[in-house]
């Protein structure tokens, strides 16, 4: 291990040999002898010792305490004061420059050893002290730095967001759990007729509702903030001046520290949408009115064409007359089943799509049906789907078809069941079910032996909300009809209120 260096300032040269002497003795490197503190000084540049045994009064113009301030402005050396006076203002004036150690002369030679060995571990110390200070400190300023730009890079991103925010021609907002509003966009404010000083006074949701929609408000931000979906909810929004519109909204939960404080979303003014609808439906409601009145007209020439067929025909002998009178009475009879498909179909679609119990229209159909000797088996209740209020009419033509075309049937069971694809419906009886090649055309408009169009109204009807239907019976053994509901349009049903 390398000798630590010492540096001996004493202006008495036999002290100082002295001194060296037994430093040497002592394994230390002793870098020089000074006697001045100017020569201490350009010692010290010359080769910088470990440590300075610094006498206090010295020859020259600088005391060994105004040498030792001149070095310490420029190294960090410890020094320990080597003197014959202890006076308080002398030690005073040494406690400036913090020495590391302060011998009374004469000194023992344990004394001088164990003073040089505490001041250089106490050195060293220091040195590590100042170490770990600038590591620290580093850290510390790269933290900073790092904290400094994560600030700046939000800041920015947060001007960027309410930048686009303001610009959305959507009502932007985001309120707690109470309604209070937090954050609104600047098209909110002008589009309710508020401004941004009564947003500063607080507004709350709430007051953007009309009275009798709140309640379902609450709810719904009760229902977020459990976790639940929206989909988009509509609702009538109320403006500061009393105007109301329609409107749907969009929203989802403000998470937290793990928890919800809130919501944030969007509002859409759906006003023009549903004046769209409205006229939609007016001319809807004006078509289907003219249909009405055209099919009826058609329908009273048909009668009246018909009986007058009846009429003819009562006088007619001839056979081959009689054919031709035979085959208009059969036009006719076809011509009323399709203005009657034509009345069918004009009401798919016109009333909007809803939740229905399929066990419920199963059991409605059958008790409606004059089937005597046909048994007819509900599904077990317990799902929803979410069909056209047609949807009446679909199991109605199944099993009206099933009593045209099947053979002797006497029993139709429905079952309804869940796997990964969907929910299905499913209908089988114990006919004689359908021919294969047959199988791909029984849904396309006029395959069959009547009208053909009992099968295709039921594949439209459903298609409405994207259920499908297809015939995956065995021929010989009965027809087995699969009606499947896609995810998202079926659910369980909803458990009947206490009473009902």
């Amino acid at each position: 291990m390398k000798p630590h260096s010492i540096l001996i300032v004493e202006d008495e040269a036999v002290s100082a040999l002295d001194i060296k002497t037994v430093l040497s003795d002592m394994g230390y490197r002793v870098t020089g002898i000074a006697s001045t503190g100017e020569d201490a000084i350009r010692a010290v540049d010359a080769d910088v010792p470990d440590l300075i045994l610094m006498d206090i009064h010295l020859a020259g113009e600088l005391t060994g305490i105004e040498a030792a301030e001149k070095i310490l402005a420029t190294r960090a050396i410890p020094i320990i004061y080597l003197t014959a006076h202890s006076e308080p203002d002398l030690v005073g004036k040494a406690k400036v420059t913090r020495p590391y150690g302060y011998i009374i002369k004469p000194f023992t030679e344990r004394a001088l050893q164990t003073g040089i060995e505490i001041a250089l571990y106490k050195s060293e110390l220091d040195r590590e002290y100042q170490r770990e200070h600038a590591r620290l400190k580093e850290w510390a300023d790269q933290q900073t730095r790092e904290i400094r730009q994560a600030n700046e890079a939000l800041q920015a991103s947060e001007q960027k967001f309410r930048e686009f925010v303001s610009l959305l021609p959507e009502i932007v907002f985001e309120c707690d759990l109470t309604g209070k509003l937090i954050l609104v966009n600047e098209n909110s404010l002008r589009f309710f007729g508020y401004t941004k000083e009564d947003l500063a006074r607080g507004l709350n949701l709430f007051d953007h509702i009309v009275p009798e929609d709140r309640e379902r408000v609450l709810q719904g931000i009760t229902r977020i903030a459990g976790g639940g979906m929206t989909s988009g909810s509509e609702y009538t929004g109320l403006k500061r001046d009393g105007t109301r519109f329609p409107l749907r909204v969009y929203s989802t939960r403000v998470i937290e520290n793990g928890k919800c404080t809130g919501i944030r979303g969007i509002l859409v003014n759906i006003s023009d949408q549903k004046n769209a609808e409205n006229a939609m439906q007016q001319a809807i409601r004006k078509l289907g009115i003219l249909n009405s009145i055209t099919r009826h007209d058609i329908l009273n020439k048909l009668s009246a064409l018909e009986s007058f067929l009846c009429l003819v025909g009562e006088g007619v002998t001839d056979e081959k007359t009689r054919d031709y009178l035979k085959g208009c009475t059969e036009v006719t009879a076809t011509i009323d089943r399709h203005i009657q498909f034509m009345r069918d179909y004009q009401e798919i679609g016109i009333q909007a799509p809803v939740w229905q119990d399929p066990a419920t229209t199963v059991r409605q159909v059958a008790e409606n049906s004059y089937c005597p000797d046909m048994a007819i088996r509900v599904p077990d209740p317990g799902w929803e789907i979410f069909a056209d209020p047609l949807f009446e009419k679909v199991i109605y033509n199944l099993i009206e078809n099933a009593v045209r075309h099947g053979g002797h049937i006497t029993a139709i069971t429905f079952t309804v069941k869940e796997n990964e694809e969907g929910l299905f419906i499913i209908y089988e009886d114990n006919g004689v079910g359908i021919p294969e090649e047959a199988k791909k055309h029984i849904f396309e408009k006029g395959f069959g032996k009547n009208t053909g169009l009992g099968l295709f109204l039921a594949r439209e009807i459903l298609s409405i909300t994207g259920i499908s239907i297809r015939e995956t019976g065995i021929y010989g053994t009965g027809a087995r009809f699969e009606i499947l509901v896609p995810k998202g349009t079926y659910r369980r049903a909803l458990p009947a209120p206490a009473g009902t």
